[in-house]
């Protein structure tokens, strides 16, 4: 127990030591996991890409932007960034009208709701690889199930070479990821569109507005802060997608399929050159980051108003 006369002390220090909202102890070992993990990777990657880096050299000597000027002259980086941005521009738009799609019909009165809802998920939480191995056994132009599908009912009457054809493999590639990432889009949009006040809808009905001026009038505006959110994140996602293209066509036929991030990792762990793969990584940081702000210049200023 303290005394009167040291608790009053005691009482008179605590006032005169000034108020720290964030003490450095609390936030110390955040600190520490965030340098670990982060600071140090990035810190190192943008080291290994001013230098040569190559397990075949004993040495590591300092080349400055030589690794990026190498990158920027291969005619392969200009056709995986290509390839990257017709991915990322057709399967983003395509994700949200379906993840619309699927969200308002999780808010559909119907039997067995529930177990939809629990399962829709399944295409996005499975590993990329798996997700490409999959559609690999659908796709696959000798014992693919949809060509044997298509076969049997007599819709064609020779399989389908889905994968090694250039046009047919760039398709697939977008339809296999847009599979694997629009149940992410719906539940997030099932989300927003549970939020808008039923009593709009009727109020609309009662002022004779069909079914596409309620959309356009209430819905749209309603969720187009969760439809921009979506937007950035699909977009950042497909610029970096790797293991479905790997998984499902190894980037081919040729150079068809073959994505920016793919690329990364063959020029780092196939060609073993380390340097160039870095460099290669941060022009997509900066492509990323181009992306995101054009987006968000495309937004207009009042969308995450009333969020």
């Amino acid at each position: 127990m303290y005394s009167s006369e040291r608790w009053t002390r005691l009482t008179s220090h605590m006032e005169k030591r000034p108020y720290i909202r964030y003490p450095i102890e609390w936030i110390f070992p955040v600190l520490i996991l965030v340098t670990l993990f982060t600071v140090y990777p990035v810190g190192y990657a943008i080291w290994t890409s001013l230098h040569r880096v190559l397990l075949v050299l004993p040495t590591t000597p300092f080349i400055g932007f030589k690794n990026y000027i190498a990158v920027l002259k291969s005619p392969y980086f200009w056709e995986s960034l290509l390839n990257t941005l017709w991915f990322t521009l057709i399967s983003t738009p395509i994700i949200i009208v379906i993840g619309f799609g699927v969200g308002r019909l999780l808010l559909t009165k119907f039997v067995g709701r529930s177990v939809v809802r629990s399962v829709v998920i399944l295409p996005w939480v499975l590993p990329g690889a798996v997700s490409g191995i999959i559609w690999m056994w659908i796709l696959h132009q000798s014992w693919g199930i949809l060509n044997i599908l298509l076969f049997k009912i007599g819709l064609i009457k020779e399989y389908i070479p889905w994968l090694v054809t250039p046009a047919l493999a760039r398709f697939s590639i977008i339809v296999a990821y847009t599979w694997t990432q629009f149940p992410f889009a719906g539940i997030l949009i099932m989300a927003a569109l549970s939020g808008i006040d039923p009593n709009l809808y009727e109020a609309a009905q009662v002022d004779g507005a069909n079914a596409f001026r309620r959309f356009l009038n209430i819905t749209l505006p309603q969720i187009k802060g969760m439809v921009m959110v979506l937007a950035v994140y699909e977009a950042l996602t497909a610029l970096t997608s790797y293991d479905l293209a790997y998984s499902l066509t190894a980037g081919g036929p040729g150079t068809a399929t073959t994505l920016a991030a793919y690329y990364i990792w063959k020029e780092s762990f196939k060609m073993l050159n380390f340097g160039n793969g870095a460099a290669l990584a941060f022009i997509m940081v900066l492509i990323s980051l181009a992306f995101i702000i054009g987006i968000m210049k495309a937004i207009p200023s009042d969308v995450f108003a009333e969020e």
